[in-house]
């Protein structure tokens, strides 16, 4: 996949309308909360896309790639967790905390299609060892 490829994928004016329309199906958000998600969601990518267009280099765009996958994924992981440990404790979650949740699984996937499965699966393997540790 060349640099142009990665850099159009990534500015797919598609993920702006597939995540609007995710945020948008969350019952318990409001619309302005669900704009202020995409448009975070958004400023991630962008900067993502920043990144690539200041490299310029494919290996290392491939290695800024799985770096940033690393990130938001543990991000989302971060976010699921917090939603998880709310709903056990009161029976519902923060609204913010659920859409930017949603929001940021938008992102993974993203970046996921940008990457090969056998980084994937590395990658996956590098975020559960210390929970496998901690087992």
């Amino acid at each position: 996949m060349s640099i142009n490829e990665i850099v159009g994928k990534l500015k797919d004016p598609g993920f702006d309308a597939n995540l609007r329309e995710c945020l948008s199906c969350y019952t318990a958000g409001n619309p302005t909360d669900c704009e202020k998600v995409a448009k975070w969601v958004g400023a991630l990518r962008d900067d993502l896309v920043t990144l690539i267009n200041e490299i310029g280099d494919l290996e290392e765009i491939r290695m800024t790639l799985a770096v940033n996958y690393i990130e938001i994924k543990s991000r989302w992981i971060a976010l699921n967790t917090k939603m998880n440990y709310q709903n056990f404790r009161t029976g519902s979650c923060d609204p913010v905390t659920a859409l930017r949740g949603c929001g940021m699984s938008q992102l993974v996937a993203l970046i996921e299609g940008l990457l090969t499965q056998q980084e994937i699966d590395q990658i996956t393997e590098f975020l559960a060892e210390p929970i496998r540790r901690a087992a």
